[in-house]
């Protein structure tokens, strides 16, 4: 299935699927697989993205293959500083 979502990019523990890297948003763990530009994410870690790919659930872990991403400004960052 296709998705989009906006989140902070976090380092999470080597899995089956060589996923290094996730997306956090809503407290929820989207697993990035290591291939098409989730590859360049690996250079993001706690930056606030949006990414496009496609998703899909295994032994109740979200995974996402990202097919495109883009860095977002955070403006709250910016309010409170």
């Amino acid at each position: 299935m296709k998705k989009s979502l906006k989140g902070i990019v976090t380092s999470v523990p080597l899995d089956s699927k060589q996923s290094r890297i996730a997306i956090l948003q809503d407290d929820i763990e989207y697993r990035i697989i290591p291939k098409a530009a989730g590859v360049d994410l690996e250079d993001e870690i706690n930056v606030f993205v949006e990414v496009t790919g496609d998703l899909f659930e295994e032994d109740e872990v979200q995974y996402l293959t990202v097919r495109s991403f883009k860095v977002l400004e955070d403006d709250a960052w910016d309010d409170e500083n």
